[in-house]
């Protein structure tokens, strides 16, 4: 793969892309920035619903994430912990 370097971008005009190009040579306050949720961080659902109370609850419990609840749970009962 090889990459050619222009002075055009399909889609913008000169003057757009010199707008673009001169505001993030002047940076950028992340203290002002608003960031979206991210519509693909959520937790999947793998197991029945009327167990995420008490896989929760064991994290707590344990001081543990409920994802290492659930490896462990899984490791103890297929033998493999």
């Amino acid at each position: 793969m090889s990459f050619d370097i222009t002075d055009h971008v399909p889609g913008l005009t000169d003057e757009q892309v010199a707008d673009i190009a001169a505001e993030a040579a002047t940076g950028f306050a992340l203290d002002d920035a608003h960031g979206e949720p991210n519509p693909h961080f959520q937790r999947v659902q793998l197991v029945p619903a009327e167990l995420l109370d008490a896989i929760d609850e064991r994290a707590r419990q344990d001081g543990q994430s409920p994802d290492s609840v659930v490896r462990d749970a899984l490791a103890t009962y297929l033998n493999i912990a």
